[in-house]
Parts: C-alpha cells; sequence; structure tokens
C-alpha cells in the first residue's frame, strides 16, 4: 500500500497534532526574529521619565532653599539628602531596565548600535553615583567643619547646607539633560530608520564581511564586531540547545507497530 505525504501535513502513528505543531514551533529559526527591520529600541520613555524626576527634584531643592523659613531649613536639609538617596534607587532600577533592553538589541543582531550606545546607557548610574559620593564628602566637611554648630548654620540664608545640595542636584540635572537628549535623539533616529540587523545586511555594511579587513581598515573595531558575533552566536546556540531539549521532552516518543 502507498503511503502520500503532502509537505508537513502528514500525522505520523502515535503522534498528535498538537504535540506536531509544538515541534513546528520549536524548530522555528532563532537566529533572526521574523520581524526583521521593525525591531525598536524601547528605552526612550525611561531616559525620558528619568529626565523628568531629576528635574523635578532640582526645582523642589530650589523651591525649598528658596521658600523654606529658617526655622524649618534643617528640615529642608534632609528632605533634599532623602530625595538624592531616593533618586539613586530609581537610576540603579532604571539602569537595570536600560540593561535589558540594550541586551535584546545585541539579541537582534544589531550589534554596531550596541556598540555605539553602550558607553551612553551607563552615563545616568556613573554620574547619579558620582554625584552622590561627591556631595556625600561635601556634607562631610559640612558636619566636620560645623560641628555642634551644625544647626545654627541650616538657618544661614543662601550659604546654608541645603543650598549646596540643592546646587550639586541642579549641576547634575544639567549634564543628564545634555546627555539624555543626545541618548534619545540617537534611538529616535535608530527606530526610524527600522534597520535590519547587522548580519543580514551583508554587502551593504561598509566594512565588508567580518572575516576580512579592508586596506586600511581598523583592526580593533574588526576585533570588536567579532567577538560581537561570536558572542551573539554563543547565547543563540545556547537557546537553541534549550528548545532541542525541549522539544524532545514534550514530543512523545513513537513506537513501530510489530509485524507477526
Amino acid at each position: 500500500m502507498d503511503h502520500q505525504a503532502t509537505g508537513g501535513g502528514a500525522v505520523h502513528p502515535g503522534v498528535s497534532p498538537v504535540h506536531l505543531q509544538d515541534t513546528d514551533q520549536l524548530l522555528d529559526p532563532v537566529l533572526f526574529s521574523n520581524d526583521n527591520g521593525s525591531f525598536k529600541l524601547k528605552t526612550v520613555p525611561a531616559f525620558s521619565l528619568h529626565l523628568l524626576i531629576s528635574t523635578a527634584i532640582s526645582i523642589i531643592g530650589i523651591v525649598l532653599a528658596a521658600s523654606y523659613p529658617a526655622e524649618k531649613r534643617c528640615d529642608a536639609y534632609f528632605i533634599m539628602l532623602y530625595l538624592r538617596a531616593t533618586f539613586w534607587v530609581i537610576t540603579y532600577l532604571f539602569d537595570h531596565f536600560v540593561k535589558i533592553q540594550h541586551n535584546n538589541l545585541r539579541m537582534n543582531g544589531y550589534h554596531d548600535f550596541h556598540r555605539e550606545t553602550n558607553m551612553q546607557k551607563g552615563i545616568p548610574l556613573q554620574l547619579v553615583s558620582l554625584w552622590n559620593s561627591a556631595l556625600l564628602a561635601v556634607q562631610a566637611l559640612i558636619h566636620h567643619y560645623y560641628g555642634e554648630n551644625f544647626w545654627e548654620h541650616c538657618a544661614a540664608g543662601w550659604l546654608s547646607p541645603v543650598s549646596y545640595v540643592t546646587a550639586f542636584t541642579v549641576a547634575e540635572n544639567l549634564v543628564l539633560t545634555v546627555t539624555h537628549s543626545f541618548y534619545i535623539d540617537k534611538v529616535r533616529k535608530f527606530n526610524n530608520a527600522k534597520l535590519v540587523p547587522d548580519v543580514l545586511r551583508g554587502t551593504d555594511r561598509a566594512g565588508g564581511s567580518l572575516g576580512l579587513m579592508q586596506p586600511g581598515g581598523d583592526t580593533t573595531e574588526l576585533l570588536e564586531k567579532q567577538a560581537d558575533l561570536i558572542a551573539y552566536l554563543r547565547d543563540h546556540t545556547h537557546k537553541l540547545n534549550q528548545k532541542l531539549h525541549q522539544m524532545q521532552t514534550n514530543v512523545r516518543p513513537v513506537r513501530a507497530p510489530q509485524i507477526p
């Protein structure tokens, strides 16, 4: 008896259609997504929100330093310190989210843009940490210099500790405004360009093949690109192994019929 097989529609004995469907999904390509060219880096809202929070803290500091009466200026000083500590925690969580998004960018094959923005994505946490460390040193000097008279100097007008904290916060906000604006503009241009992954661009890339270097090319850049590609393929190989293991677990073994 002849058996007819049409494409992938044939169902083997002992294997349910559900398991075949699961197997087909597990065998889908994992190196590139099906929507190549439509990948978007979802970090612009996070950077905008982070900058908004920084600006709000700066405005609060200015209001406290300018409007709080003398007897409450020490309270304003501690409020600003609490806000600074909270802002660092927010920045830490923000940095974790941004790293996840950039890792997705790398896993989707956009190595050039990942390398181009690798330093910029870490600036917020580094800057806030550096600013808080400098502010901690200044506050230590203030307490050491004022000593027991610290509570009296809290009401010293524009030379009070709350003014120092506010000045640090405003300066930090100005730097964050510049760095965030450059980053947001760069990401928006990348999202609007709707580029395909680097490897799929092939000969359209100026650098040519990752295995060859044109005369006068940068050896360091070539090695960085090769390292990115190796890490990219290693991660996807690990994912492929996981999918194969899941496929072996889900698909039931097929027993051949015994001939009497």
